[in-house]
């Protein structure tokens, strides 16, 4: 599509103008066909600046994820064999486990820019509105036997750890993991996980895992119950942090290569070690669900596969390996 071609001439020089007639001739249609297509991004939720006798400039800021602007930010070495960006889907898992079942290949990234069933683990749905958050999936087909598949989940929680301290000095020291796939910031959750397997038809054997990670970038209106535990890496309280912001673009390609790093080396102590340092849960008192009913416990730690090793209301040490986390007594100040 036109728009398509015209976006990414700018996104290639984001930041700088690039004269109308330029775009025109490169594309080989008029200025009043480019002039329509931008005035199109623009609805879209793109910030172009337009100034006469310079061009069209793409605002450093615009925030509209792309297949072309997370390209633009993965590694040079990157792993991800393919981006599918989409506008809207019901849940990027679900997208991209039918393109599991298809046969789309170990690094295939779909990312939306909102969704409309937005799902997280034990049935809990995940807020996803346009423009403020990131909503990915990742297709692995990981050389690991499914026994260490959980370890996607806890590698992928330090992917979005250390990919947000990267591009965001302030959130060191500020973010960690509730176990097993929450991450908080500031003492508010940010981010979500869900990691599902996808078994063949005929051999009933998992064939591939979908990892799916969404995170709220600048999320600010939740519904009443979401509103009391859920925030957002730029929020109210720091909006005087313009220089500091990075795109949804960026964050993208950045916990996507970790991501793909990780998944061919789950057995890296480098991944636990990292999650455990970053665990708020450790040495705190907390409530638990676990086999339909509410325990208590005092967490000594993480062990070797991402289990909760906790001393349990009976006395006993015990590692959770499911269940749900619902309150801590004692929380770290994050």
């Amino acid at each position: 599509m036109m728009k398509t071609k015209i976006l990414n001439e700018l996104e290639a020089q984001r930041g700088k103008f690039v004269s109308g007639e330029e775009l025109a001739d490169s594309l080989g249609v008029s200025r009043a066909a480019v002039w329509k297509s931008i005035e199109i991004l623009r609805k879209e939720g793109h910030k172009i600046t337009a100034v006469t006798n310079k061009g069209y400039m793409l605002e450093k800021f615009s925030d509209v994820l792309t297949e072309k602007g997370i390209k633009k930010n993965l590694s040079a070495d990157t792993k991800i064999s393919q981006v599918i960006c989409l506008l809207k889907t019901d849940s990027t898992n679900n997208f991209a486990k039918h393109l599991a079942m298809n046969g789309e290949p170990h690094g295939t990234l779909v990312t939306a820019n909102y969704q409309t069933a937005g799902r997280g683990r034990r049935g809990h749905t995940f807020e996803s509105p346009a423009g403020t958050g990131l909503y990915m999936s990742l297709i692995l087909r990981p050389n690991s036997d499914s026994g260490k598949f959980q370890m996607i989940t806890v590698a992928d929680a330090v992917a979005v750890c250390m990919a947000v301290e990267e591009l965001y000095p302030k959130a060191r020291g500020n973010i960690g993991i509730k176990w097993v796939n929450d991450v908080y910031f500031r003492g508010r959750k940010i981010s979500g996980i869900l990691t599902e397997a996808v078994t063949g038809f005929e051999s009933g054997e998992i064939e591939s895992v979908v990892t799916g990670i969404g995170i709220n970038v600048s999320t600010k209106n939740f519904s009443t119950e979401t509103s009391l535990t859920a925030g957002s890496i730029f929020s109210e309280d720091n909006d005087d942090d313009d220089e500091q912001r990075f795109s949804r673009d960026e964050l993208c390609a950045r916990v996507a290569d970790l991501i793909m790093s990780f998944a061919d080396d789950l057995d890296n102590p480098e991944i636990i070690n990292a999650y455990r340092k970053r665990s708020i849960l450790t040495g705190q008192d907390i409530t638990y669900m676990k086999d339909d009913r509410i325990h208590y416990a005092h967490v000594i730690g993480i062990d070797d596969s991402g289990g909760l090793m906790i001393l349990n209301d009976e006395g006993v040490n015990e590692t959770l390996r499911s269940g749900e986390v619902f309150s801590v007594r004692k929380e770290k100040n994050l």
